[in-house]
């Protein structure tokens, strides 16, 4: 009887971003790192099943992870187009700065002003823990 054991392998690998790159283009990095990285580990070592690959962005001394691949020899062989297997952490690109959390797309400088309509008085009364209606 023979009995085989699944082999995996999980990779940390990091990125360098300075200001200068777009978010896209950081992550286009971070995904052809990933598939590269992938395709080596599956061609080095052969009794491999499975390899998990995750990219994290170093900028201003702040490390946050971009992408998580995680893919099968067998799915790789069938498609290697790393978006299938990848996760994308979607925090990643106000995290690094590439979005300015005080700055609302909605929002173009001018306060909004949103019209609440002011409770009857009946409501009110009815939300009042002393009010009885006998």
């Amino acid at each position: 009887m023979s009995v085989s054991f699944a082999e995996t392998k999980e990779s940390y690998l990091t990125l360098d971003s300075d200001g200068s790159q777009s978010f896209a283009s950081l992550v286009q990095q971070a995904e052809d790192l990933a598939a590269l990285s992938i395709a080596r580990e599956f061609q080095q070592n052969p009794a491999l099943t499975e390899v998990t690959i995750v990219i994290t962005a170093d900028r201003s001394r702040l490390r946050v992870p971009v992408l998580r691949s995680r893919v099968s020899r067998s799915q790789w062989q069938k498609d290697s187009r790393i978006e299938q297997w990848t996760r994308y952490f979607a925090d990643s690109k106000l995290l690094l700065g590439f979005i300015d959390p005080n700055i609302s797309p909605a929002n173009s400088g001018q306060p909004q002003r949103i019209n609440v309509p002011a409770p009857s008085r009946s409501a009110s009364r009815q939300n009042d823990p002393a009010f009885r209606d006998d």
